[in-house]
């Protein structure tokens, strides 16, 4: 028999791990030496120097031995003497022979510190160093955590902590200069004073914010488009399990749908400005200048961000071109900071539950409402008076049994744990940043759990005065465990509360209702996660980049960034086989609840991404004048390969390799001998040129113009290229004399507008434009399997770029010296060029091949306002909210094409996407004169069916009368966030939701006996001829099979209003005092509880079961919220 060897570069032999081990030691072991060299000192003694210095100020000469050499002096400016003119002639001369000379007469001293630090000041004043300690606030009193507090002219530094305090060991002679991001930069002299209380003023004349943006940065008050940042403390102190789940309503604009699913599976779907095509993919993520999936983003050690950006308008968009017809999210990691060493240790341990669950009825309530359904359907009841007693009082559970079945398969709050190491400082030339993380978590479902592990380091080195050197690295290891088989909701959905989960004796359940039932009890859930097999994921993505920056002349510029990632992703799954169950009653086995054969299957898939970037930018000013130009030129691949082996017949259960499987053709799932072998592979890459320029004047008037060029290998050789351009422009009117100095109650108002085109590749096949053919197994001729090649889907050289045409108008308005920020956009967005299948005969016998058919146009406003304020002298509140509104309309489908359907939705020229298409009801048929009044609807209608609106008045409801009955795009989003401190204790409360939005639901989530499926609460609020309401919540009940019904027709009766207001986060924090912190050689503490998803509030009480996030409610993971507590620590 012929072996399948997998390839082995994802999990490699125990040799490769521990080369592995030890590079990754090596590299760490190099950045630490470099680390270190800070603590190496220049003796004095050992130094000398040569200059010639005639009749020249004291503080010249000083910055002429700081280039010579590496000291650093500390002095204030006022005691040097400035009048008194000194001549030295230094030849191999004494560091201190020189010092002694120049400070001669003078008064003054000096004394040589750790890291090369020289401090002059008079008489004996810098012989110790003092212990300054303060608090850093904001103009309202809001203290402010990470300002940067250094000493003037050296490294040496600190950053405050949470509440804004800080300590630092610094000559009581210098000056320390606190810097903070939006806030004026300030030199406070120490004078000897052991406290200093600091306020830092806002920067409201030069909005000094750093925002990064496509491939650079920019200060927010020279931006012209519409970029959002959100700040890392948003998000690393929830209890989520992905970076996704923790951005819902922190911004306008910017929509994160959190589809529950199972551990690894639980990643938000982000969209950004809604809907741009009839089935677009989410923004482009970069993640440190390098595109990233949405699972690589769910997987990030929130820790690790240090900005987030997201790019909403073309203006801000278009330097990506071809990715970025959906937005893009920008995020910068962590890099090393000035300064000694600091360790950040976060932690917390968490509980998780279902947000909702379905409410099923004991198995009496379902018995009886089983029998009526019965009735209503002319036939005889299923269950005796006696057997519906048994059920209610629980006297026999093995033959009536009352089940629950989500209480049996699911865990009680299973676990969570997130354990982030971060380590931070600096040598001479290098700073560096580290973290290794571990997130562990427990599935609901049981013997299942996910196990994740992380380890970043990024340096940044700067070897040569004009040449900064530095590597991004990141290694991530992700283990999904499954000790059992495989939960299957729909069965789950589908075992209703007389189905046994377990008789007496031990034995799984065979009875449902008294009888044996052998189709559930083979579909028995908790036997096969208990005994069904076994499965195992393990996904392991390596990523290295190194980038450099060259500053070779002032002003200018030049940056390159290399980078290569590896993701490996190996699954094996095991089908135990399983003898036949016994009958609890006959005790006899039954046959067909056997598990037979047993069967693996392994799957290995390998993606590698490689990215080559250059770019330059001058920046130049001149008097009023400012001007920027950047151009640039990237270079990225990406190719993926996977291979697929499954075989049947194994000796026994414990098999752990395919090989020892039986061999054979090529359908595992269906074939009898049990065999499969397949492979994939593609590649695909994209060049890229693109450039910039911005020009400012006097900080007033903002002008903004971009272009990027794309060539795509997803396309025709003729039809790679396409450009992309972009321009903006910006008026500060605050900035006007009319306004400047006259209006005291506005600090800032900003006026832009931008247009741009925008293009996506992403939702083209590779290889779209070539002839595809299948191969291999085609059909059976006479029992034996016959090969094949043939074509299944039709060609379209022609296809090109969907591309999104965008303009936008803005405000930016800040008041009342901060007090209130205020950002509006409106936008229109048109896609062209939307990918759709191609309209062909119903004669033609291959897949339709896509074209470049459609076009949609959406609408909308986005609105966030903030507020911070402080009350007395400790107490500081923050509130903030945004809402966005969206409208859509699709505007072409296609020459001659018109509408066109798909399941409950229509795709209809002039009206929304995500509109559902259906009958309208007008409540049910209250009695039998109704039914004759009203038109014909079907032969079997009775009353209590729903009645449905004859839209054409032709007395016959049939497809003419479906119309437009509602859309699931929410008509507003809205967010916002309350916050308070006081005294070292913190909350907030952050809250999302949707409004004016529509979900249809039908199946298991809303008909009554589905495929077998129990009844809900909400059924009892049924239609009866005891109760003949025509309002009531649901028709009469009938088994949904039978037939003999009219609700499974698509319409408005089963459209659920899924508004909803939803408490998204909530936390209470408290920071340990310093005065008790330091005596753990701790810069600051702080703990804290959390909870995530808390509390959902719903606009319809009809379904109280239904989560609006999660969609059709026929069955899957749960959503879920959390509860945890954590500890955030700096040493």
């Amino acid at each position: 028999m012929k072996k399948i060897r997998l390839p082995g570069v994802l999990l490699p032999s125990p040799v490769a791990v521990l080369k592995l081990l030890l590079f990754m030691k090596l590299i760490f072991t190099i950045v630490l030496i470099t680390c270190m060299q800070v603590s190496a000192k220049v003796y004095s003694q050992k130094t000398k120097l040569t200059f010639r210095a005639e009749k020249v100020q004291l503080a010249k000469i000083l910055r002429l031995i700081e280039k010579q050499t590496n000291y650093r002096f500390v002095y204030s400016n006022e005691v040097l003497p400035a009048e008194k003119k000194i001549t030295v002639h230094a030849l191999e001369t004494p560091f201190d022979e020189v010092m002694k000379t120049l400070l001669d007469d003078t008064g003054l001293n000096f004394k040589l510190l750790a890291n090369n630090l020289v401090v002059i000041a008079p008489g004996r004043t810098v012989i110790e160093d003092i212990t300054i300690k303060g608090k850093v606030s904001d103009a309202t009193g809001v203290p402010l955590p990470g300002v940067s507090v250094r000493i003037e002219n050296t490294t040496k530094g600190t950053s405050t902590n949470a509440g804004g305090q800080f300590e630092l060991q610094a000559p009581g002679t210098a000056n320390l200069v606190f810097s903070y991001l939006g806030y004026l930069t300030q030199v406070i002299p120490v004078n000897n004073q052991a406290t200093l209380n600091v306020i830092l003023k806002e920067d409201t004349k030069g909005l000094n914010e750093v925002v990064v943006v496509g491939y650079g940065s920019q200060k927010r008050v020279n931006m012209t488009g519409a970029v959002a940042t959100i700040s890392p403390a948003q998000i690393t102190e929830r209890p989520v399990t992905s970076i996704q789940n923790a951005l819902q309503g922190l911004t306008p604009g910017l929509t994160v749908l959190n589809r529950p699913g199972d551990v690894g599976s639980d990643v938000g779907t982000l969209t950004v400005r809604g809907r741009t095509n009839l089935g677009a993919p989410g923004p482009l993520i970069i993640i440190d200048g390098i595109p990233a999936s949405n699972r690589e983003l769910a997987s990030l050690n929130p820790n690790d961000v240090e900005s987030m950006s997201v790019l909403k308008d073309a203006a801000s968009a278009a330097i990506y071109g071809a990715r970025a017809a959906n937005g893009v999210v920008l995020i910068t990691t962590k890099k090393g900071v000035e300064g000694k060493m600091s360790i950040d240790l976060n932690a917390n341990y968490g509980w998780q539950s279902p947000t909702r669950l379905p409410d099923y009825l004991g198995s009496g309530d379902f018995a009886r409402l089983y029998n009526e359904a019965m009735k209503n359907a002319g036939k005889q009841p299923r269950y005796t008076a006696e057997e519906i007693t048994k059920f209610d009082n629980g006297t026999d559970r093995d033959l009536y049994p009352n089940t629950d079945w989500y209480k049996e398969a699911l865990r009680k709050n299973p676990a969570y744990k997130d354990i982030q190491l971060g380590v931070s400082g600096s040598s001479k030339l290098t700073q560096y940043y580290l973290s290794t993380g571990y997130f562990g978590q427990e599935s609901l479902v049981q013997n299942k759990g996910l196990n994740r592990y992380t380890i970043r380091l990024n340096t940044n080195s700067q070897v040569l005065p004009i040449l900064n050197i530095g590597t991004n690295m990141s290694f991530l290891k992700q283990d999904l465990d499954t000790k059992g088989g495989e939960m299957n909701w729909v069965s789950l959905n589908r075992l209703g509360p007389t189905m046994a989960a377990r008789q007496s004796d031990g034995s799984w359940g065979t009875v449902n209702g008294g009888k044996v039932d052998a189709t559930l009890a083979k579909d028995n859930v908790l036997r096969n996660m208990a005994e069904g097999g076994r499965s195992w994921t393990r996904n392991q993505v390596i990523q290295t980049a190194l980038n450099a920056t060259l500053t070779p002349l002032p002003g200018l510029t030049i940056k390159g960034l290399g980078s290569l990632k590896y993701n490996n992703e190996l699954n094996n799954s095991f089908t135990n086989e399983l003898p036949a169950l016994i009958n609890f009653i006959t005790k006899q086995p039954i046959a067909s609840t056997a598990v037979t054969p047993n069967e693996m299957t392994e799957y290995w898939g390998r993606r590698q991404e490689i990215l080559l970037q250059a770019y330059a930018e001058y920046d130049k000013h001149f008097g009023k004048h400012g001007a920027k130009i950047m151009v640039g030129a990237s270079q990225e691949s990406n190719e993926y390969r996977n291979a697929f082996i499954g075989r049947k017949r194994f000796p026994n259960n414990a098999a752990t390799t395919v090989g020892l499987g039986a061999g054979g053709s090529e359908n595992i799932s269906s074939d009898a001998t049990g065999s499969a072998n397949r492979s994939t592979a593609e590649e695909w890459a994209i060049r890229s040129y693109f450039g910039r320029v911005n020009y400012n004047y006097n900080d007033k008037y903002l002008l903004e113009a971009n272009l990027r060029m794309d060539l795509s290998s997803r396309f025709h050789p003729d039809h790679r290229l396409s450009q992309f351009p972009s321009v903006s422009a910006g008026w500060r009117v605050s900035e006007e004399p009319f306004l400047k100095g006259n209006v005291s109650w506005l600090n800032n108002l900003k006026l832009r507008g931008s247009w741009g085109i925008l293009g996506n590749q992403d939702n083209v096949a590779i290889g779209n434009y070539y002839d595809r053919l299948n191969t291999g197994y085609a059909y059976n001729f006479e029992g034996a399997p016959v090969d094949g090649v043939w074509q299944s889907i039709g060609t379209n050289k022609l296809a090109s770029w969907e591309k999104v045409n965008m303009t936008d108008i803005g405000m930016d308005l800040t008041l009342f010296n901060g007090l209130l920020d205020i950002t509006a956009d409106y936008y229109v967005k048109k896609t062209n060029g939307i990918l759709l299948p191609q309209s062909v005969p119903s004669t033609y016998a291959l897949d339709a091949a896509t074209v470049n058919a459609g076009s949609t146009r959406n609408t909308g406003i986005e609105l966030m306002l903030s507020h911070n304020n402080q009350i007395g002298k400790d107490f500081q509140y923050r509130v903030s909210v945004n809402v966005s509104h969206i409208r859509n309309k699709i505007v072409f489908l296609g020459d001659g094409v018109h509408e066109r359907l798909s399941d409950r939705w229509i795709e209809r020229v002039g009206e929304s996407v995500g509109s559902f298409y259906g009958w309208e009801a007008e409540g049910l048929f209250k009695d039998q004169k109704d039914v004759d009044d009203h038109a014909t609807q079907s032969a079997s209608t009775k009353p209590g069916d729903i009645k449905y609106k004859d839209q054409n008045g032709d007395k016959v409801i049939d497809a003419n009368d479906r119309v437009i009955i509602g859309n699931d795009v929410p008509w507003i989003n809205y967010g916002g966030a309350i916050g308070a401190s006081y005294k070292g204790f913190d909350f907030e409360v952050l809250i999302y939701g949707a409004a004016k939005v529509k979900t249809y639901l039908d199946g298991e989530a809303a008909f009554s006996f589905f495929n077998g499926a129990s009844v809900k609460d909400y059924h009892l609020k049924r239609w009866t001829t005891e109760n003949p309401d025509p309002n009531a919540a649901y028709p009469r009940i009938l088994i949904s099979a039978d037939g003999k019904h009219n609700y499974d027709n698509r319409s408005s009766f089963w459209l659920f209003d899924a508004s909803y207001l939803r408490v998204r986060s909530l936390s209470f924090g408290y920071t340990i005092p310093h005065r008790i912190t330091k005596r753990a050689a701790m810069q600051q503490a702080k703990v804290f509880v959390s909870a995530n998803n808390p509390f959902t509030f719903m606009m319809d009480k009809r379904l109280t079961d239904y989560d609006p996030e999660i969609g059709s409610g026929r069955g899957g993971y749960p959503g879920i919220k959390t509860w945890a507590v954590g500890l955030n620590v700096r040493f």
